[in-house]
């Protein structure tokens, strides 16, 4: 039975509390998940990353909203085309991982995601992004740490190809859309909400 990973973000809910930076960082600083990824530097590096947006003008209502970005786990990932030697792929369930041993010395994958979702350890000197705890899931736990860690559950993760699942019931329901869809990327990440 093929599973077709993806997560949706709610940006209505999110509430800015960095929950999910926290455990991705605790998660992944220090830590070596090999073949899927080196430790993350303790500085410098947001495998998560929260975007702030202001509408209005004062002394009008000002609305925030914040966005929730990480790597899209994209159906055409541009970090595929530019990496060498099958330093990233793609695994049969849809998450892009960048091989922490092929990458070395390729900074210019890196520069290759639009979305700005992959970043360099400079100690190492190989490109490192989010990986839906790709780890996790081969041990049977389905839900990556950021996930977890919202109180508020504005991030959702699950199967598109369950038609039970929480994510295909979303999706179904056409309210959902991806970020910087000119980009063309085919993003398994989607947004409800966005401003």
């Amino acid at each position: 039975m093929m599973v077709k990973w993806v997560m949706i973000v709610d940006v209505k809910k999110c509430t800015a509390c960095y929950n999910c930076v926290l455990a991705c960082k605790d998660e992944f600083w220090g830590n070596a998940y090999p073949p899927y990824s080196a430790p993350q530097p303790k500085f410098g590096h947001f495998w998560i990353r929260i975007e702030k947006r202001e509408e209005g003008r004062w002394p009008d209502l000002i609305k925030v909203t914040y966005t929730p970005i990480l790597c899209m786990h994209c159906d055409d990932p541009p970090c595929i085309k530019t990496a060498k030697n099958g330093a990233v792929y793609k695994r049969a369930d849809g998450i892009i991982v960048i091989d922490p041993d092929r990458s070395k010395g390729q900074k210019w994958i890196v520069e290759a995601c639009p979305y700005k979702a992959i970043f360099w350890n400079e100690e190492l000197q190989i490109p490192q992004k989010c990986t839906f705890c790709a780890h996790l899931i081969d041990k049977g736990w389905y839900t990556p740490r950021c996930v977890e860690a919202c109180p508020v559950e504005a991030l959702i993760f699950g199967d598109a190809d369950d038609p039970e699942s929480e994510v295909s019931h979303i999706l179904r329901g056409g309210k959902v859309r991806p970020l910087h869809p000119e980009y063309g990327t085919k993003p398994r990440v989607y947004y409800m909400n966005l401003p």
